[in-house]
């Protein structure tokens, strides 16, 4: 009797113990982590995608296939070691899908981390450096990287236009996008029968830009670096009468690079694969309900970490959190919000550029 009372008692421990596990597992969240800057000089972007991030997910009510999902948000302030832990503790916690970082030089950071563990999927909305291209890991990003079609039109524009002796001036905060962005626009400026750019200068002294740029005479200023650096650099050119035409980075062209620079953001020219004015229905769509929520009209980086998130959504809803980089590269094509975003073997974007000029304080395409 008491050995039938035993197994009796084990029986029923192993039915709760059966059932506690199941109903675990499938109430158990999917975490997705975002490392990015959200305070000091990049935040600009950071809290943008967040912003695009967050709006996507609460279209979900954030539940995918009756799973929760909890979005945790960190801060890597620029600093390595701080991304480093950041990223380590999402390993801890068992996080397979990372979205990150804004600047590509932290997104170097997390990637030398992330590539080492093949169940995790990492996607970031900004990273564009070409560093990062034609390699197979665990890297994708919906902005395109800094290769020979990024800068066909581009280069079309400038040659066409009759510019030919350009001068490069890049942040060296983010060297692995800003200096790579300078390198292949060169590239494709001298494909195209361009000339070699006159000069590379970094943006952390300004009278000496000024001194270099009077001495060798460029017809084009061509700086990469973020709204608030190239604000600021652009007026103090301006103010001490450097009157030379300037082309910026779209990492740039936001509202408020158009804030800060004021009257001297007249003329200056941008190409981007974003536009604030297009008509497409999803993309109009988006905005009423980011303006609704945030009361802003939201950049290009709002508008892609809500692409990216939807993204995620999609494959979520598709397959298991460690099989994202297997569907994306099954399904390759996706709807963005202005047009379709293709991805190839190795995570990397087409997306169609145009032009821009700044026009009585707004931004208007031109080619």
């Amino acid at each position: 009797m008491k050995k039938l009372y035993i197994l009796i008692i084990l029986i029923i421990s192993s039915i709760v113990l059966y059932y506690a596990l199941f109903f675990n597992k499938s109430t158990k969240p999917i975490k997705i982590g975002f490392v990015g800057a959200l305070t000091a000089k990049y935040s600009v972007l950071g809290n943008a995608m967040m912003n695009g991030i967050i709006l996507a997910f609460e279209e979900e009510d954030y539940k995918i296939n009756d799973k929760k999902i909890e979005l945790i948000f960190k801060d890597d302030k620029k600093d390595i070691e701080v991304n480093k832990k950041i990223v380590n503790d999402f390993i801890d916690q068992g996080i397979k899908i990372v979205i990150g970082n804004v600047t590509s030089t932290m997104s170097k950071v997390s990637m030398e981390i992330i590539n080492k563990h093949p169940d995790m999927f990492m996607i970031s909305a900004a990273s564009a450096s070409n560093e990062f291209s034609g390699i197979d890991d665990q890297f994708f990003r919906v902005h395109v990287a800094n290769n020979a079609q990024r800068f066909s039109t581009f280069t079309n524009y400038i040659k066409e236009s009759g510019y030919s002796k350009i001068y490069g001036i890049y942040d060296e905060g983010n060297i692995t996008y800003t200096k790579d962005y300078l390198e292949n626009f060169e590239k494709s400026f001298i494909n195209k029968g361009g000339e070699k750019f006159l000069s590379y200068s970094k943006i952390d002294d300004l009278d000496f830009l000024v001194k270099d740029i009077k001495e060798k005479n460029p017809d084009l200023l061509l700086i990469c670096a973020n709204s608030v650096d190239a604000s600021r650099i652009i007026q103090y050119l301006r103010l001490n009468n450097i009157n030379t035409q300037i082309a910026s980075s779209e990492w740039a062209m936001t509202h408020t690079f158009l804030e800060n620079t004021g009257k001297y953001s007249e003329g200056i020219i941008f190409n981007i694969d974003y536009d604030e004015d297009s008509q497409n229905k999803k993309f109009l769509e988006f905005v009423k309900n980011y303006e609704d929520k945030y009361k802003l009209f939201p950049s290009m980086y709002a508008s892609k970490g809500y692409e990216l998130a939807k993204i995620i959504i999609e494959l979520l809803k598709t397959g298991k959190e460690t099989e994202l980089k297997k569907n994306l590269l099954i399904k390759k094509e996706f709807q963005g919000l202005q047009d379709i975003i293709i991805f190839d073997e190795f995570g990397d974007v087409i997306r169609n550029f145009s032009t821009f000029t700044v026009k009585n304080g707004k931004f208007k395409k031109i080619q």
